[in-house]
Order: structure tokens, then C-alpha cells, then sequence
């Protein structure tokens, strides 16, 4: 069977390519359903249009596939999944197809070629869910290639994808969770879409009842500290105010400039790789520790820009608060910041009481 090798693409216009896929031999064995063969001449007469329909060949050379389980529909089926970006089925495809003996050598050289080019630029993504059949469309950055949808089956889904910046979106009755990931060759990534709600906690049991202890003196009264009162230009507290609201403005500045870095950093990296016909690029082993500092300095600047404005927003607060409309504060007022780090995400959640 004639097939659209990355070789022959590369010499190729629209002749090219209708000569080799009508050179493609019709599924004659009588064994074969006749939907099948219906299917697959569907399918050659899309890749033969101009332009090529490779989206709907697709269909029809998988439903061929479905129908025969011929191992001549495969070679087809494998060229438009590598058209589509749908990199894990062009592989599975080319390597089924060149398990069989009757093959022609330079069409054999050409897929061997193609199946290099498909291994070496494709990262492994695993996604799971709690939604059994959940359904997951796939966008490429800069791709000409319409987005791709895929489906989970028993609440998990591996692909293999093109390296580049993806954008995958789960949809359920009305709701989406989108997840955008940077795909490096060779790297391993999984995802978690959760659509469940989160099941309410049951109270504790209330303790059993303690045996009462004996009667002890009581000890003398302790008189509690009258609330203080406020200056009239609210004093400490606004002086709190102004030296919180300063440091989140510092913080701001410190997460613009490492986020500066940051992308300064991956440009750098990204100037290493070099870019492949139909792949995006491809990119050194040595890049992958550019990239994960890269990636750790963007963490660090979305901590300070977000903890920065959280102080700026608390320092705001207590210079309002402080202001001299207030008559009587108590004195235990409190301010705390506490880190919250996530797998790829950090955040600082501001809390307090004046």
C-alpha cells in the first residue's frame, strides 16, 4: 500500500500525494465486509481532495479498521493521525503496519524514518478522572491543526502528544476544567479532572463525660484589661498599616522582576531547540534543567505578586481601619501570613482581626 512518507511529503505537492494514495490497492479480499471497502475508498477520495481532508479521512480509514481489522487500512489511518497531531495513533498504526512482510522497501525506510521523528518529539501524558467516559478536547499553541477530541475510558486516558503548549479541556453537563501544560520530548506529565463535590465531613463524636474532679479553691478574680482607645489619628495601628502596605508593594516589584527572569530564562532555553518540519521543535537533554528553573522562577514570582498584593490589600485595611472615625479597638489585634505550596502552584493566604 502506498502511503505519504515525511521523505515523500517533503518532494510532494497535491500531485505527489494523489499519485501515491490512487496507487493505494482497493480491500479486495472477499473476506472483508463491503462497509469496510466503502469506508476506505471514502477515506482515499478525502486525502485526494484539494486541500486534503485529513479530519474526516480519519474517520473513514478508522471505521475501515474497525469493520476489517486489515492490516492494509492501517497505513492510511497512520497518515492522517500524524497530520492531525494525533501522534500516539500514528505510531501505533506505523508500527502494526510495518510488522508485515509484504512491504515495500523504500515505503518501509520512509515509515521507519517517520516513526523516529513521531518517538523522539512526543511526551507522555496520563490524564484520569472521576467521571468514567469524561471527554477531553486538546489544543496545541500555534498549531494549524483543529483541536482534537479524546475520550477516557474507566476514568483514565495515556497520550502521546507533540512537544509545544497544550491546552486540554474536560466538559461535563455545562461545566469545563481547562489544564495547560508545557510538553517537553521524553517528558512524563498526568492530570487530574475532578467534577465530583466535595463529600461533607461527618462531625466528631463529642467526648465522653470526664469524672469530676474535686471541688478546689477558686482563685482570685483576674480583672481583664480595658479595650484601649485610639488616638485620633488611629496611631499603632495605621503605623502597621503603611509598613505592611509597603512591603506587599516591595513584594509586587520582587515578583514582576523574577517573572521577568523567568521568561527571559525560557526564551533562552527555547533558543537551544530547533524547530522540526510538522513536529514544533525539538529540544536537548540539556535543556530540561533550563526549563524546570524556568518554570520554578515563574513559582516564585506568582508567590510574591500574589503575596505582595495580599499585604498591600491587609496594609490598606488596617490604614482604613485605623483612621480616626474609630473610637475603641481591643488589643489583640493580629496579622499572620500563611504559605500554601501545591504541586505546580504556591499562593500566601493573608488572614487577621483589628
Amino acid at each position: 500500500m502506498a502511503r505519504l512518507g515525511l521523505g515523500a511529503r517533503a518532494l510532494g505537492g497535491a500531485l505527489v500525494l494523489a499519485l501515491l494514495v490512487s496507487a493505494s490497492p482497493a480491500l479486495a479480499d472477499d473476506a472483508i465486509p463491503e462497509e469496510a471497502k466503502l469506508y476506505f475508498r471514502n477515506g482515499v477520495e478525502l486525502i485526494q481532495g484539494q486541500p486534503p481532508n485529513y479530519q474526516d479521512a480519519y474517520y473513514q480509514f478508522k471505521l475501515a479498521w474497525e469493520k476489517s481489522q486489515s492490516w492494509k487500512v492501517l497505513s492510511n489511518w497512520g497518515l492522517c493521525a500524524l497530520k492531525l497531531e494525533r501522534d500516539g495513533e500514528a505510531i501505533w498504526a506505523y508500527t502494526e503496519y510495518l510488522k508485515q512482510k509484504d512491504i515495500d522497501p523504500d515505503e518501509r525506510k520512509d515509515l521507519e524514518r517517520d516513526l523516529l521523528l513521531l518517538n523522539g518529539n512526543a511526551a507522555s501524558v496520563t490524564l484520569s478522572s472521576d467521571i468514567p467516559d469524561l471527554e477531553v478536547v486538546d489544543a496545541r499553541g500555534g498549531s494549524s491543526v483543529p483541536p482534537q477530541g479524546y475520550r477516557l475510558e474507566a476514568g483514565k486516558l495515556v497520550l502521546r502528544l507533540r512537544a509545544g503548549s497544550h491546552t486540554l479541556t474536560a466538559s461535563l453537563q455545562g461545566k469545563s476544567q481547562r489544564w495547560e501544560v508545557t510538553l517537553s520530548p521524553g517528558r512524563t506529565e498526568e492530570h487530574r479532572f475532578q467534577f465530583a463535590e466535595a463529600q461533607p465531613v461527618a462531625p466528631a463524636p463529642a467526648p465522653a463525660a470526664a469524672v469530676p474532679a474535686p471541688p478546689v479553691a477558686a482563685p482570685p478574680p483576674v480583672s481583664k484589661p480595658a479595650p484601649t482607645k485610639s488616638s485620633t489619628s488611629g496611631g499603632g495601628v495605621r503605623t502597621v498599616g503603611y509598613v505592611v502596605a509597603g512591603a506587599g508593594v516591595l513584594a509586587l516589584g520582587g515578583g514582576v522582576f523574577t517573572g521577568i527572569q523567568a521568561k527571559s530564562q525560557e526564551n533562552a532555553t527555547r533558543d537551544k531547540c530547533r524547530t522540526l518540519p510538522l513536529f514544533g521543535f525539538s529540544c536537548p537533554d540539556s535543556s530540561r534543567a533550563d526549563f524546570d528553573k524556568a518554570q520554578q522562577m515563574a513559582r516564585v514570582a506568582n508567590v510574591l505578586m500574589i503575596g505582595g498584593g495580599a499585604l498591600a490589600a491587609g496594609g490598606l485595611v488596617m490604614i482604613l481601619v485605623g483612621g480616626p472615625k474609630q473610637r475603641e479597638r481591643s488589643a489583640s489585634a493580629w496579622f499572620s501570613l500563611s504559605p500554601v505550596v501545591g504541586a505546580r502552584d504556591a499562593a500566601l493566604v493573608a488572614s487577621g482581626a483589628f
